[in-house]
């Protein structure tokens, strides 16, 4: 008896390592499974396909980057569909967490495999999230990469780096489980995942089954400082710097300290606009996902 499986293509995935991806399925996917292949349009249009897909078959796989992936878990959770990654994106923060391969071949030989994870989610202002939200320097890069006509690795470090010499960290109030903090960052990170995407660990120890989320917050820091910085980011010891704070907690608020002033958020990577305050929660063993059956805690 065959099994459904529906495969989401972002088309305009920008590194385009979707391309290949049909005939591919048709090489390596077990013949236990009928696959249907949708193609994205819009942006939001693989939530709209997720959901109806989640009506007739048992596994959606998003072929892309964060974005997809996002918009994919956005349409299935609370059915009983699980959802497979097929990396394709510039950073693939949620594939590198759950150490989905990111070749082709490879990635359709896991979901062959059906191994299942269930695993936390979370919610930013009402919209899901996998791996990471938050507000500061990072939204701001997010805002600029989201408009530029280059992706990849090396164009979101060329912004950041841009970035880096007009940005002023600001004052803000966190309230973690209803506890308040005043904290002036260049950073903060709602982390579910452990990762930003491309291995760069913004929360080192975050797992998404333990129920609670990672608030990274990042403090004003030297230029010469960001060195260091940057290579505990990559190294997964960023939780070591005395430049970094990390409370975990369940439900979190964000504001400006500063009454008047907008926040800039992102969340996995996409940006989310200019808005007064960041509302944040975790949604524990809320979704089934195809993973290696070996892997290191998530």
């Amino acid at each position: 008896m065959s099994t459904n499986i529906c495969f989401i293509i972002n088309p305009v995935s920008g590194t385009g390592k979707w391309k290949g991806i049909e005939e591919n399925i048709k090489k390596y996917l077990s013949p236990e499974f009928k696959p249907v292949i949708q193609f994205t349009k819009y942006h939001g249009h693989a939530t709209i396909l997720a959901e109806d897909a989640a009506e007739t078959c048992d596994a959606i796989i998003a072929v892309g980057g964060d974005g997809i992936v996002n918009e994919v878990a956005a349409g299935i959770i609370g059915s009983s569909a699980v959802i497979g990654i097929i990396p394709a994106g510039s950073g693939n923060a949620v594939a590198n967490h759950f150490t989905i391969p990111h070749g082709q071949k490879e990635a359709i030989e896991c979901i062959n495999k059906m191994h299942l994870s269930t695993v936390d989610t979370a919610l930013v202002n009402g919209i899901p999230f996998l791996a990471v939200a938050g507000t500061g320097f990072d939204a701001e890069v997010a805002a600029m990469f989201a408009e530029s006509k280059t992706r990849g690795f090396f164009s979101y470090i060329y912004l950041s780096a841009k970035k880096y010499f007009t940005y002023s960290p600001s004052e803000y109030e966190i309230i973690i489980d209803g506890i308040a903090y005043q904290k002036q960052a260049f950073v903060i990170s709602v982390a579910n995942g452990s990762q930003y995407g491309n291995n760069a660990y913004i929360a080192p120890e975050a797992s998404t089954k333990d129920g609670l989320l990672d608030v990274s917050i990042i403090k004003p820091f030297s230029f010469f400082s960001s060195f260091g910085l940057m290579v505990r980011l990559f190294r997964r010891t960023l939780h070591h710097s005395p430049l970094v704070e990390i409370i975990k907690g369940k439900n979190i608020l964000i504001r400006k300290a500063a009454k008047n002033e907008k926040l800039c958020l992102h969340y996995d990577g996409e940006p989310g606009g200019k808005i007064d305050e960041i509302k944040i929660s975790v949604h524990p063993r809320s979704l089934r996902i195809i993973t290696p059956e070996k892997h290191p805690r998530f």
